[in-house]
Order: structure tokens, then sequence, then C-alpha cells
């Protein structure tokens, strides 16, 4: 039974101008493990668009650093949640990231087993 979805749509041009004016922007939205991999602006809208259809899912996220987002081998996202947003044993979280177009989307969906 799916008990939490959200989703969003990010411009990448957005997310270019806020890295060229603000340098701290990284820092506030990404977690140190997610700076350490490629931070091209549409990696980072993609990141972005998947942070905010998590707090769509996910109400109790209200820190960027809350929720951290990574690539699996085939590149698919793998979400680590901080320890107090811990998910119940029989909840699993589902996201997708997608670009095109200028636009980077995301949708996650908080599914109960």
């Amino acid at each position: 039974m799916i008990i939490g979805v959200g989703i969003d749509v990010v411009a990448i041009a957005r997310i270019r101008k806020a890295m060229e004016r603000n340098p701290r922007f990284i820092e506030r939205i990404l977690t140190e493990r997610e700076r350490q991999t490629l931070l091209t602006p549409e990696r980072v809208a993609g990141r972005w668009a998947a942070k905010e259809a998590l707090a769509k899912a996910i109400p109790r996220l209200n820190n960027w650093h809350d929720v951290e987002v990574m690539n699996g081998p085939h590149g698919e996202p793998l979400v680590t949640l901080a320890d107090h947003l811990r998910l119940e044993p029989d909840v699993s979280l589902h996201v997708s990231i997608s670009h095109e177009s200028g636009y980077a989307a995301a949708v996650a969906i908080v599914e109960r087993l």
C-alpha cells in the first residue's frame, strides 16, 4: 500500500545560477558524501528534485542533510535517511530521477509492504 508520494521538477538553469552566485549553496543542500561526487548542475538539480520529492512523501523531512541521495552500481538513486527519520521495517522507499530538455524531475514513493 502506498503511504506517501512526492514529485518535483526543477529547471537546471536555476540550479546552475544558484551554484554560480552562492558557493555555499552546495554545502547547504548536499551532504558531505554527496559533495564528493561529480557536481554538474544537472546532477545537483537531480539531487535537489529528489530531496524535494522526498520531503513531500515524508513530511518529517525538514533538513536537506536528513536525506542523502547517492548512485547505486547501475546509476540508480540510493537514498539514506537520517536516523531520526528511519522508516519502519515493513516500509520501503522508491526514488527515480530523470533529466530532459533543461529540467530535472524526481518522484518518491513510500510503500508499506
